[in-house]
C-alpha cells in the first residue's frame, strides 16, 4: 500500500503521518497564474515561503511532495508569451525547491514538463477522467509517470479496472478512495473548469461553486446518491489490491489534520467503525477537530476576502449563501452530530453485487440495488432535511432566475415594500 495524502500545511499532519505508509503529500499555493482543481477559498492560505518550508519538512521525513497544476482550462493563456513566462517561472521555482512531481490536466503541460524539466515526475489528474485501457495507453505513450483514474465513473467496474491495469505498463495507476461525487456525474467536466478559474490569481469573478450546490441538493432530494458514488470503503481495498492497485489517494486539502489522520488510519488498517461520511464528505467537519490552519480557512477574514465582491454580485443576496454555509457546514465548522448518518459497517457486503456486474450495463432506475441499500442505511435528520431543502430551493432559485445579480436599488425597493406591507398589513 502507498498512500498519497492531501496537504493542509500543518506541521502536525506530517508528525501524525509517521506510523502510516504515506509516500507523498499533495498541495499547491492558494492561487497561482494557472490555477488547479479546487477554488482558492476552499484551500489553506499558503504562499511561496510556506510551501518551500513544507517541501523541506516533508523531505526530512522521507515524504515526497506533489504540486497540483491541474487546471482544466486556462483560457489558452498557456499558448501566449505571458503564459509561457509564467509556466517557466513557476516550474523553474518548483524544480529549484525540490518538488518531486506535478499533477497536470493538460496534455501540453505533460509534454513540456517532460522536455524542459525532466527531473520532475508528472501525474495525470483525475480531471482528465481516464476510464478505459485506450486512455491509459495514450498517457503512457505520452510519458506520464502516474495516472489518477476517473473519480466519478469507474471504481466499481472491476473488469474495466483490470483491463486498465494491464494497459498501464510500468506507469502507476492511482485511485482516489474517498471522493463522493455522484456516479457518472454528467457535469463533472463543467465542474472541473469552474474550479480551475476559481484558483487562478488573475480571476476576479465570484467563486460560486454552482455545480457543488446543485449536486448536494440532488443528493439530499434523492439519498441513493450518498451510496451511488465512487468512494471505496477501507474494508473493500483488498478487491482493488487483487487487481494490482496499491497507490491510493486520500482527499481533501481543506480537511482539518485530525480528520485527515482518522482517514489515513482507517484506510491503512482497512477498517472503520463509524459514519461513512467521516471518511468521504468534503465539508461539515466537526469543530472540535479544527487546528490553526483549518480555523483560518473558516474565518470571517477569509469570507470577506473571497466573497465580498459588491461589483460581482448583489451583496444583499449574500445572506442566502451565509445561511447555506452555516446550515450545511460548508463555510462554517459543524457543531453537533452530523445530520446525515451512514453506518460504514452496515455496508458490509454492499460491494459484492459489483464484482460481477457493471453499472455501465444497467439503468439505475430499473436496477434499484443501491436504492434498496440506501433505504436501509442512510439516515437523514428530518428537521435538518426540511430546513436544508428550503435553503437549496431559495438559493438555486435566486441564481437560476438571475436575481442574485439584481441591481441594489431593485433589491432595496423590494425589501422596503415588504417592510411597508408588514407594518401596514396590506400591499396598497
Amino acid at each position: 500500500m502507498k498512500l498519497s495524502v492531501a496537504c493542509n500545511f500543518e506541521d502536525s499532519l506530517l508528525e501524525g503521518l509517521k506510523p502510516y505508509p504515506v509516500y507523498e503529500v499533495f498541495g499547491k499555493l492558494t492561487a497561482d497564474y494557472f490555477g488547479g482543481g479546487r477554488p482558492s477559498f476552499y484551500l489553506p492560505e499558503v504562499k511561496r515561503p510556506e510551501l518551500e518550508r513544507f517541501v523541506r519538512k516533508s523531505h526530512e521525513q522521507g515524504i515526497e511532495f506533489n504540486y497540483l497544476l491541474n487546471a482544466s482550462a486556462m483560457g489558452n493563456t498557456e499558448y501566449s508569451k505571458e503564459g509561457q513566462r509564467n509556466i517557466n517561472e513557476i516550474l523553474g521555482w518548483l524544480d529549484s525547491i525540490g518538488v518531486d512531481s506535478v499533477t497536470v490536466a493538460n496534455i501540453y503541460f505533460l509534454r513540456l514538463i517532460k522536455r524542459r524539466y525532466p527531473r520532475i515526475k508528472v501525474r495525470i489528474s483525475s480531471h482528465r477522467f481516464t476510464a478505459t485501457p485506450r486512455q491509459v495507453k495514450f498517457w503512457v505513450d505520452q510519458g506520464a509517470d502516474y495516472i489518477v483514474i476517473n473519480e466519478v465513473s469507474i471504481h466499481r467496474d472491476f473488469k474495466a479496472l483490470e483491463a486498465m491495469q494491464k494497459a498501464s505498463s510500468d506507469v502507476e495507476l492511482q485511485l482516489i478512495v474517498n471522493n463522493w461525487c455522484r456516479q457518472d456525474c454528467a457535469i463533472a467536466g463543467n465542474h472541473a473548469v469552474g474550479l480551475s478559474a476559481a484558483s487562478q490569481s488573475k480571476n476576479k469573478g465570484f467563486p460560486l461553486d454552482y455545480c457543488s450546490v446543485l449536486c448536494n441538493d440532488i443528493r439530499l432530494k434523492d439519498p441513493v446518491n450518498y451510496l451511488r458514488a465512487n468512494w471505496i470503503r477501507p474494508e473493500d481495498l483488498h478487491l482493488y489490491e487483487d487487481l494490482g492497485y496499491h497507490n491510493y489517494k486520500i482527499v481533501e486539502r481543506n480537511t482539518p489534520t485530525q480528520v485527515l489522520l482518522d482517514r489515513v488510519k482507517a484506510y491503512s488498517e482497512k477498517k472503520y467503525d463509524g459514519n461513512l461520511l467521516d471518511l468521504v464528505q468534503n465539508y461539515a467537519y466537526p469543530e472540535d477537530k479544527f487546528g490553526k490552519h483549518a480555523k483560518d480557512a473558516y474565518s470571517f477574514r477569509r469570507m470577506f476576502k473571497y466573497f465580498v465582491k459588491p461589483r460581482a454580485i448583489n451583496l444583499m443576496k449574500f445572506t442566502k449563501v451565509v445561511e447555506f454555509g452555516k446550515t450545511a457546514g460548508v463555510l462554517y465548522p459543524r457543531r453537533g452530530k452530523n445530520p446525515v448518518q451512514i453506518d460504514n459497517r452496515a455496508l458490509d457486503g454492499f460491494i459484492d453485487f459489483f464484482k460481477q456486474t457493471s453499472c455501465h450495463e444497467l439503468n439505475c432506475e430499473e436496477c434499484q440495488y443501491c436504492h434498496k441499500w440506501a433505504a436501509k442505511v442512510v439516515k437523514v435528520d428530518p428537521e435538518w432535511h426540511h430546513k436544508m431543502s428550503a435553503i437549496y430551493d431559495d438559493l438555486l432559485g435566486e441564481i437560476d432566475s438571475g436575481s442574485f445579480w439584481d441591481p441594489y436599488l431593485k433589491t432595496a425597493t423590494q425589501v422596503a415594500g415588504k417592510l411597508i406591507q408588514r407594518v401596514t398589513g396590506h400591499s396598497g
